[in-house]
């Protein structure tokens, strides 16, 4: 199986340059065999030729390996000590560039849009957000969520984000939806955007080899200014954040050093 999984992965990288060696193997095995089962292919490589000739499969095969499982303020706790340091942040320098990267469907950019609509006028930031998943980002885009979505929100809240469609849909309002710019992106390879203030990157590296995890600590911390932040998510804290040139601010909130 370890050998059939490598032909797959070295093949798969060439169809979609999707590299699978900086992904943790088992999750990525895992995933594949069952997408395999479900499509009832006698072998992994019986898949990658279908892959090769039918661009549907192989968008859901793309699909299933991508982790797109997010909720608006997610870890709702952390996003408020999150806040008080965005605001000291913002007492010392103006305007601030966020990138939410590996944005998902969008619940993220929208939660932190939302928090700074409130604190800050809008001509003091701007907010940049990517996925590798294509459909991931016309999902949040589009900004239609269900309800189980808003499980973190109160009543109030729901009301200043959305506006609800039919059943039991709602849209984030185009106010919102107007301030972030979606851009597709591979952390592993892709060029980082410059002169960063904020990175968000939560639950999305949990899913990569050690050696990958580094690689992307690494390329944040390059990409934000001195003093900029770093919020990751509940199962990503960094051991050695001073490898990184990055200090530990709160348990899941490194700032870069000055």
């Amino acid at each position: 199986m370890i050998d059939e999984y490598r032909e797959f992965a070295d093949e798969f990288r060439i169809l979609t340059e999707i590299d699978l060696s900086y992904y943790n193997q088992p999750q990525i095995l895992r995933r594949l065999t069952a997408f395999q089962q479900k499509h009832r292919f006698g072998s992994l490589l019986d898949l990658l030729t279908a892959l090769k000739s039918d661009p549907v499969l192989l968008r859901e095969c793309l699909d299933r390996l991508t982790i797109n499982v997010t909720e608006f303020f997610r870890d709702r706790d952390y996003w408020q000590v999150f806040k008080d340091n965005v605001s000291l942040l913002a007492k010392k320098k103006l305007p601030l560039r966020f990138w939410s990267a590996g944005c998902a469907s969008g619940e993220e950019p929208y939660s932190l849009a939302f928090m700074l609509i409130n604190m800050l006028p809008r001509t003091y930031w701007e907010i940049t957000a990517s996925d590798l998943s294509n459909r991931a980002l016309t999902a949040a885009k589009t900004g239609i969520y269900l309800e189980k979505s808003l499980k973190n929100l109160n009543p109030a809240e729901i009301a200043l984000i959305f506006d609800p469609v039919e059943g039991e849909l709602y849209q984030v309002k185009n106010r919102l939806r107007q301030c972030i710019t979606f851009f597709h992106h591979n952390l592993l390879f892709d060029p980082y955007p410059p002169n960063l203030d904020v990175v968000l990157c939560r639950n999305v590296i949990i899913y990569f080899t050690e050696k990958a995890k580094k690689e992307v600590f690494a390329k944040i911390s390059q990409a934000l200014n001195p003093g900029g932040l770093l919020f990751v998510g509940g199962s990503e804290q960094i051991i050695t954040p001073e490898a990184f040139g990055l200090e530990r601010e709160d348990i899941y909130i490194y700032r870069k050093a000055n």
